[in-house]
């Protein structure tokens, strides 16, 4: 055999080794439940404010109340999926001064990611800059939709969302997953 044959062979082994205990380390035995990743929330941002799915439903109906800014930290290609109505995209990689640039320090502002770890960091980021008015929804868009609580991609309701990755997606609806965008055919 050439060595460069073994070697590749090799890492073809160690690559078959490490898929076979990738996939049974995130087997079934090791599904995510809501109470665990609330938890881990928790206890990694415990000065980040949390608000459900339900109450903030009816923050964004009541005319009496100024709605806050929906702030979508998933990746671009997440957010292109779908996104909660009036949300923004946000950069979470640009400074905070550049991407809430001209934001009064005192606006609600709801973050949100897939179930609220992203979101909690940023949330937390924020509060370090100087916003006081800042809160995470508990259970993001997974929750969100898994409540049947409209999503939107281009301005009309949708009904899938970006499920991340195939193992934090168990805790999003099977049904509502779509890594991407999916358009419709284009005429000739």
């Amino acid at each position: 055999m050439k060595p460069t044959l073994h070697i590749l062979g090799g890492a073809a082994g160690v690559a078959t080794i490490v898929l076979v205990v990738g996939c049974w380390w995130y087997g079934p035995r090791h599904t995510p439940s809501w109470p665990q990743a609330n938890a881990m929330i928790a206890r990694d941002f415990p000065q980040v404010a949390q608000i459900d799915v339900y109450r903030l439903a009816a923050w964004l109906h009541d005319p009496h109340r100024k709605p806050p800014m929906l702030r979508d930290v998933r990746s671009h290609p997440e957010y292109a999926v779908s996104h909660l109505h009036d949300a923004r995209w946000i950069d979470t990689a640009a400074p905070v001064s550049q991407a809430l640039a001209g934001v009064s320090r005192t606006e609600p502002l709801v973050a949100y990611c897939s179930v609220g770890y992203r979101s909690s960091a940023y949330a937390q980021r924020l509060l370090k800059d100087g916003f006081t008015n800042v809160r995470d929804l508990k259970g993001s868009i997974f929750q969100w939709a898994n409540d049947r609580l409209p999503v939107y991609r281009d301005g009309r309701i949708v009904h899938h969302v970006h499920p991340y990755n195939h193992y934090w997606g168990r805790l999003l609806r099977r049904s509502l997953w779509a890594f991407h965008v999916s358009r419709p055919a284009q005429s000739p």
